[in-house]
C-alpha cells in the first residue's frame, strides 16, 4: 500500500494543507455569501470540475511530457467507468444531505453528521484491514462528541429535540454512503506507483464530475459571481485536489479528522479576520477536546497485526 511507506512529513504536510484549506474556504465562502448571496451553487460546483480537470490533466502532460498521451490514459474508458461508482455515491449522498437537512432540527442534524468519524474509521477497518486501538476509538468518539459541542455552541442551542425517524436514518446514510466512497477513492489512488497517479485519479474523478455537473449546470449562469466566488471555486478546486493527496498518502480516517479540525481553526480565524463573535466557553471546551483528541489518536503506538505468513514462520 503506497501509504505504508509514505514519509511522515508529506503526510503531516498534506493534511495541515488540507486543514488550512478547509478553513480559508469556510471563510471566503461565508464572505462571498454574504457580499453576494445569490451566486449559483450548482455554477459554482461546475466551474470547480472543470478547473480540478484541468490542473489534474496538465500536470499530467508534464510527467507523461505528451498531453495527449495523458488525455489517452485518462480517458481510457476501463479505468474511467470504474471511478463513476465514488461520484455516484457522492451524489446519493449529496442528495440525501438535502432531505436530511429538511427532517431534522439544526441541532440534531449538527450532532448526528459527526458520525462520519466513526463511519469512516469502520470502513478502514473492514475494507482497508486496519486495526484502530481502543484509546484511538476513544479518541474518534471524543472528536465527534467534540465537534457536536463546538457546533451546537455555534447555533446557540443547549439541548437536542428527539429527532425524526427518517432524518436519522437519511444522516446516517449518508455518512456510510461517503465512507464507502471516500474508502473506494482511498484504495484506487493507492493502487500502483509513481508520479503520475494521483494525477491520473484526480483527473478521472474530475472528468466524472464535470460529466455529473453538466446536467445541472446548463440550467444555471454565472451571474452574481464576484471575486470571491471565483475563490470560493478556486478553494473547492485546490480541496478536491488535496483530498485526493491525502487518500493517496494517508488515509480516509485521517482526511476526515482534517475537516474537523479545520471546523475550530475556521471559527477562531473567522473572530480574528472577519470580526465574528469570540467563541462561546462551550465552544472552547469542544475545540479543546477536538484538539487534543487528535493528538492522542495521532500519537497513539500503531497497533501491529500479525499476519498469517508470521504466524507460521514463528509456529
Amino acid at each position: 500500500m503506497a501509504g505504508a511507506a509514505t514519509p511522515p512529513l508529506l503526510r503531516i504536510g498534506v493534511l495541515a494543507l488540507l486543514v488550512l484549506q478547509n478553513t480559508s474556504l469556510r471563510l471566503v465562502m461565508k464572505h462571498a455569501r454574504t457580499v453576494s448571496p445569490n451566486f449559483s451553487a450548482t455554477a459554482a460546483v461546475s466551474a470547480c470540475e472543470v478547473l480540478k480537470f484541468s490542473v489534474a490533466i496538465t500536470v499530467l502532460a508534464r510527467v507523461r511530457r505528451s498531453l495527449t498521451t495523458a488525455l489517452v490514459e485518462v480517458l481510457n474508458y476501463r479505468e474511467l467507468l470504474p471511478m463513476l461508482v465514488p461520484a455516484a455515491l457522492y451524489l446519493l449522498a449529496d442528495r440525501l444531505h438535502h432531505v436530511s437537512t429538511r427532517r431534522l432540527d439544526v441541532a440534531a442534524f449538527q450532532v448526528l453528521s459527526q458520525s462520519k468519524v466513526l463511519t469512516a474509521a469502520l470502513f478502514g477497518k473492514v475494507f482497508r484491514g486496519r486495526d484502530y486501538s481502543s484509546r484511538q476509538w476513544f479518541c474518534l468518539c471524543a472528536i465527534a462528541g467534540g465537534i457536536a459541542i463546538c457546533q451546537l455552541a455555534d447555533i446557540g442551542v443547549d439541548t437536542v429535540p428527539m429527532p425524526d425517524l427518517l432524518g436519522v436514518a437519511t444522516v446516517m446514510t449518508t455518512s456510510l454512503l461517503g465512507a464507502a466512497a471516500g474508502t473506494y477513492i482511498e484504495a484506487t489512488l493507492q493502487r500502483g506507483s509513481g508520479d503520475g497517479v494521483l494525477w491520473k485519479r484526480a483527473a478521472q474523478m474530475a472528468a466524472n464530475g464535470c460529466l455529473i455537473a453538466a446536467g445541472p449546470a446548463s440550467r444555471s449562469n454565472l451571474e452574481g459571481f464576484v471575486f470571491s466566488a471565483w475563490m470560493v471555486v478556486a478553494l473547492n478546486a485546490a480541496g478536491g485536489l488535496l483530498v485526493a493527496a491525502a487518500m493517496r498518502y494517508a488515509d480516509n480516517v485521517l482526511k476526515t479528522l482534517a475537516a474537523s479540525l479545520s471546523i475550530v481553526v475556521s471559527t477562531v480565524a473567522a473572530t480574528i479576520f472577519l470580526s465574528a463573535p469570540a467563541p462561546s466557553s462551550r465552544f472552547a471546551f469542544g475545540g479543546l477536546i477536538v484538539v487534543g483528541s487528535i493528538y492522542v489518536y495521532g500519537t497513539a503506538p500503531k497497533v501491529v497485526v500479525e499476519t498469517r505468513a508470521e504466524a507460521a514462520e514463528k509456529a
